[in-house]
């Protein structure tokens, strides 16, 4: 707004340069231009005070659809003063000489005949087809059907106004519509969302059952190393009972032959013995034989009685003690004889 500074029954005013400014006096246009600065008798003056710059105006605009369903159609206008005085003749711009502010509302008014003007391409569009296709694309044909109807819109042109863009940010249906037409999608998605789940849930089994035939291939593959480990290990005692029976063995056969050398050195030791004691046996029994031939050449030569006192003498010899002593009448019949017939003969 414009900035008015009271100085006794004067006023100066001074304007930005976005804002476009109207002084009458005494019903005349007087002054007028962009961002003004000057002293003025208020109780002759009459200001006017329009934007040059960009304005917007958003709106609703609620229309029925083919189907009958009510739609909502948002639409944003962004849009100029062309003619400030064509503007200014058809809306009031006037500002209070006291605080510099509009006395109305003139913007307001402003987007209230937009919304006016482009209430009619809306419903020409949406009174052609249904909610659903409405909803899905009609914001760009109601924008462009918008646009190309304000562009050409007489009453707009002749207010001094103009154009810049067009936006429709949106185009819903009720509530309830909208919901139930969400309702197809949303179970689409959820039922998609719970595919994800079941296919997640699925690979998560796969990925359990695989891990568990993980583990189980680990553990067969441990028992099998197990079984190999205590094969080996039996093959490795059965190899050390082996190489220890051998060991055994050899030092038996060892032990026998060794045995049966002693064995065999004492059967030649025994049998050299033998043959010496059979060779002495032989000499002695030889030489015995020789003494009791000898004995027995002198026996035969030998009167009786000294044969008789010899085989005495050495009966006497063998015997160690005489406990019975039998003589026969015969034996002492012939000793005495043979006594006596010595003694006779001498």
């Amino acid at each position: 707004m414009a900035t008015i500074t009271r100085f006794t029954f004067l006023r100066h005013m001074r304007a930005e340069p976005n804002q476009y400014v109207l002084h009458f006096k005494d019903g005349r246009l007087v002054r007028e231009g962009k961002g003004l600065a000057y002293w003025f008798n208020p109780l002759s003056a009459a200001v006017a005070q329009l934007p040059v710059e960009d304005c917007e105006a958003t709106f609703l605009l609620r229309e029925r659809s083919a189907d009958f369903q009510e739609v909502s159609v948002q639409v944003t206008l962004t849009y100029r003063v062309s003619d400030p005085s064509l503007a200014a003749a058809r809306v009031n711009f006037s500002l209070a000489l006291d605080t510099g502010v509009w006395k109305e509302q003139p913007l307001e008014r402003l987007a209230n005949l937009w919304s006016q003007r482009a209430q009619q391409p809306t419903r020409a569009y949406l009174v052609t087809v249904p909610v659903v296709e409405a909803a899905r694309g009609g914001a760009e044909v109601i924008c462009s059907a918008i646009d190309a109807a304000l562009r050409t819109d007489s009453e707009i042109q002749a207010m001094g106004l103009a154009l810049v863009s067009v936006r429709v940010s949106s185009v819903t249906p009720a509530a309830d519509v909208e919901k139930a037409l969400q309702t197809p999608t949303r179970e689409g998605i959820q039922q998609k969302a719970d595919e994800a789940v079941f296919q997640r849930r699925a690979l998560a089994v796969e990925k359990e059952r695989a891990i568990k035939e993980n583990e189980l291939a680990t553990e067969i593959e441990l028992a099998r190393r197990q079984e190999q480990l205590i094969r080996q290990q039996g093959a490795n005692k059965l190899l050390g009972i082996r190489e220890e029976a051998s060991g055994e063995q050899a030092r038996i056969e060892a032990e026998i032959a060794r045995k049966a050398l002693l064995a065999a050195s004492d059967a030649k030791d025994i049998v050299v013995r033998q043959e010496g004691q059979s060779q002495a046996r032989r000499i002695y029994f030889e030489a015995e034989n020789e003494g009791e031939a000898g004995r027995l050449a002198v026996y035969q030569g030998a009167p009786q009685k000294v044969v008789l006192g010899l085989a005495l003498r050495e009966f006497a010899q063998k015997l160690q003690t005489i406990q019975h002593l039998n003589i026969t009448p015969d034996l002492l019949t012939q000793s005495l004889k043979h006594f006596f017939e010595e003694q006779a003969g001498q």
